[in-house]
């Protein structure tokens, strides 16, 4: 038998997994939302005529629509589950080095809301690891050491459309954190758990045992293979994920506020100031971005041949975030050339020549130099001045690369 309420809770359920307002389903049947508020509050039911259309809108059959299947018990066990808003093709991208988790995240929601335009023969969204390198440049991170800008989420998303809200653990009770994740999901979108010490970040798309489980995939600075992963099809439990000091960040829709074209060039201008920096800003000396870590690191392979020291321990893991933070900015350079119309590519290919010379020095040191431990310590003291002689040379390559695009950026 027809229950009016109840097909009404039904309409405004299904209206909201959609991310459909009132409004906006009005505006699609050509109704008042005054309509559409009788038909969720019961009052009354969408005439014959419309009921198709908003089955169609909704994306649920007649029956699903007007006989709702019992509301499960508060205390059930049941899993919510998002599906990707359009299929994803497998990973084809190169999972080392991928060791920065924001990127990673960013192309995650970007490939769960569907927004992918690149599709492959099967109409899958196409997944490799252009969008990692692009939201590498715009957060900032490809271009310093450990460091990034840390507050602009938002105009990350924007390239996508989207936006988020962030709320502290600290700001709520347990019940209503868990209560925010899960209101949110049912909603239709994801959420963004960040944890404030070392581990998981959590993409979270679903939930059980009423919130006290996120199922999601994971992310961690420094997990290349984590980061690396992007595959909704077999999510991750996360239990008592809201014991922890953390921030929520809820996906939401936004406005679009600037083109990638455009976004690009911002980036390109913005890291063309950050890697010129001479002037040191951070407590510790290989945490920050520019020039100067060059002479800083320089400047700690001194102190540790004056303290007669043996290990050399400002090699390790410093020479792999160079390299990766030099990988990415060649590989922006690239996407930069394809996407900005009016940019002098000659100057561009220029500074890409001296990047590639700059990885070629890091590898040879990553692959022959660093896995040598020296016997002693006058081995040590003429590993280090070898160390101190590629780091110079990296200095000027750079300075070269970044006088070729200094017409353009600067």
């Amino acid at each position: 038998m027809l229950d009016n309420v109840k097909a009404g809770k039904q309409i405004a359920l299904l209206r909201k997994s959609r991310g459909l307002t009132q409004e906006d389903v009005a505006g699609q049947l050509n109704i008042s939302p005054q309509a559409v508020s009788k038909w969720e509050n019961g009052h009354t039911m969408p005439e014959l005529s419309l009921l198709v259309e908003l089955s169609e809108l909704l994306g649920c059959t007649l029956d699903q629509l007007l006989f709702p299947a019992p509301t499960p018990a508060a205390n059930a066990n049941f899993e919510h589950i998002l599906l990707p808003y359009a299929p994803i093709a497998n990973f084809t991208g190169t999972s080392w080095p991928r060791s920065m988790s924001k990127p990673a995240i960013l192309s995650a929601i970007k490939l769960f809301m569907g927004l992918e335009t690149r599709r492959d023969a099967m109409n899958q969204q196409i997944n490799d690891d252009t969008e990692y390198i692009l939201q590498g440049a715009f957060s900032g991170i490809s271009f310093g050491y450990s460091w990034g800008f840390e507050d602009n989420w938002d105009e990350c998303l924007a390239v996508y459309g989207l936006a988020c809200e962030i709320h502290t653990k600290a700001e709520y009770s347990q019940e209503a954190f868990i209560q925010m994740a899960t209101d949110h999901i049912s909603s239709g979108y994801p959420v963004i758990v960040i944890p404030r010490e070392y581990t998981d970040t959590i993409l979270a798309t679903g939930y059980s045992d009423a919130g006290r489980i996120l199922k999601g995939i994971a992310f961690l600075d420094g997990d290349d293979e984590k980061n690396s992963v992007m595959s909704f099809g077999q999510l991750k439990s996360f239990s008592e994920w809201y014991v922890k000091d953390s921030e929520m960040f809820l996906i939401k829709p936004g406005a679009k506020t600037a083109s990638v074209a455009e976004k690009c060039k911002e980036a390109l201008q913005k890291g063309y100031t950050l890697l010129n920096n001479k002037v040191h800003l951070f407590d510790e000396p290989l945490v920050g971005y520019g020039l100067v870590i060059y002479d800083n690191w320089c400047e700690e392979l001194q102190k540790e041949t004056n303290q007669g020291l043996t290990d050399i321990e400002c090699m390790f893991p410093h020479i792999f975030i160079h390299y990766e933070g030099k990988l990415r900015i060649r590989q922006f350079l690239e996407c930069c050339m394809h996407l900005i119309q009016d940019i002098d590519n000659s100057a561009i290919r220029a500074a890409i020549t001296k990047y590639e010379e700059i990885l070629s020095i890091c590898e040879k040191c990553m692959h022959e130099m660093l896995p040598k431990t020296p016997e002693n310590v006058a081995e040590a003291q003429i590993k280090r001045q070898a160390y101190i002689g590629i780091l110079q040379r990296c200095r000027g390559l750079e300075e070269e690369a970044l006088e070729a695009i200094s017409s353009f950026c600067g």
